[in-house]
């Protein structure tokens, strides 16, 4: 204890990464109760009431005014549904159903009752909340803009819930949908190409805007008895891959041109492999499977969800991920993706998505 408490007066008072300060945070509150089945280092938190048949799920996103969002790249509707739709995502990472949310606002002066109501809809509008109901919150005042934080609760089926940290050497990996979108969209934004009239344009923006928590292919994969591990992108590829590697206890090597990239950001000055990989904010799923099961899981998996992509596999080289690009050069993947608390990535304007998470 001593030795650890020397170390953390040697260390600088600003916080280095996520990753760091949640480490921190579970070691010291490490929460132990019959009724927890996993605390901090998921997705979402589970738990069991007394005398539930299922578990319980419960997570939380804050988003912040000129970090997360601008409001004038975008509307309180669109924000409400993109809003509701970055905490549902983590509980589709855990093959969870929708149930309760709660919100809370932060709203500086000058914001109109119209705004707020306009706000709500959005946040429950049925194709959005999935099913979840708002049943309470809390308002408050602010002097640095508006500050958004959302919990919400969900539901397991037949107590099947998936962790990041089922991965085992020689099992496969895959991302559902298209990664990059919304960072593509993120760049339109930069540009001034708000309303962009081409189709991939608007895709972009839509992907950015009011992401489509991928809720169903979630339950589908929890409850299939084919995956052994799962979480949700919203950080970046090369940094959310890390994570589960770590939960993990494994390593992994992927394949560039297995990526599902949007192809069309490349007409917009944009790297299409850079933004899949560090962009961000894709909420689409990353999953592990055992080879044996492999074709099984393709050929079972329902055709009306978003595409399945095979990406690489887990190795045993514990925590190292690897990228293997075109013509079999093979290189470490770096963790460009996200972080509040990178130096690098620390603002609307900054890093490789350099952020709004908007």
């Amino acid at each position: 204890m001593l030795a650890e408490l020397s170390s953390m007066r040697k260390r600088p008072s600003q916080p280095t990464s996520e990753n760091r300060i949640l480490e921190l945070l579970e070691r010291r509150y490490s929460a132990k109760s019959p009724l927890l089945e996993k605390g901090i280092g998921d997705d979402a938190a589970v738990f069991r009431p007394r005398a539930a048949k299922e578990y319980w799920l419960v997570t939380t996103d804050a988003l912040l005014e000129g970090i997360d969002f601008r409001r004038e790249w975008t509307t309180p509707r669109r924000l409400g549904r993109k809003a509701i739709s970055v905490n549902l995502s983590d509980l589709a990472a855990m093959g969870a159903k929708p149930l309760f949310f709660t919100v809370s606002l932060a709203l500086p002066r000058g914001v109109s009752e119209r705004w707020i109501l306009e706000f709500h809809k959005g946040t429950t509008e049925p194709e959005v909340c999935k099913g979840a109901q708002l049943i309470g919150g809390d308002l408050s005042s602010s002097q640095s803009g508006i500050i958004i934080s959302i919990t919400a609760l969900g539901e397991s089926l037949n107590r099947k819930v998936l962790y990041r940290c089922g991965g085992r050497p020689g099992d496969l990996l895959y991302v559902t949908g298209v990664l990059g979108r919304s960072a593509a969209g993120l760049k339109l934004l930069r540009s001034g190409g708000i309303g962009s009239r081409s189709r991939a344009g608007r895709e972009a923006l839509k992907a950015h805007r009011t992401p489509e928590p991928r809720c169903e292919a979630g339950i589908w994969l929890a409850q299939c008895g084919l995956v052994h591990c799962m979480m949700d992108l919203s950080d970046g590829l090369s940094v959310d891959l890390p994570r589960m590697c770590r939960a993990s206890g494994v390593g992994a090597e992927i394949r560039l041109a297995d990526i599902p990239v949007f192809a069309a950001s490349a007409g917009w000055n944009c790297d299409p492999a850079e933004l899949a990989l560090h962009g961000g904010e894709d909420y689409e799923l990353l999953f592990a499977a055992p080879r044996t099961k492999a074709r099984l899981l393709e050929e079972s998996y329902p055709s009306g969800f978003p595409r399945i992509t095979r990406i690489g596999e887990l190795n045993r080289d514990v925590g190292k991920v690897r990228l293997k690009e075109a013509g079999g050069k093979i290189r470490t993947l770096r963790e460009r993706g996200y972080d509040h608390f990178r130096a690098e990535s620390s603002g609307l304007d900054s890093g490789p998505q350099q952020k709004l998470r908007e």
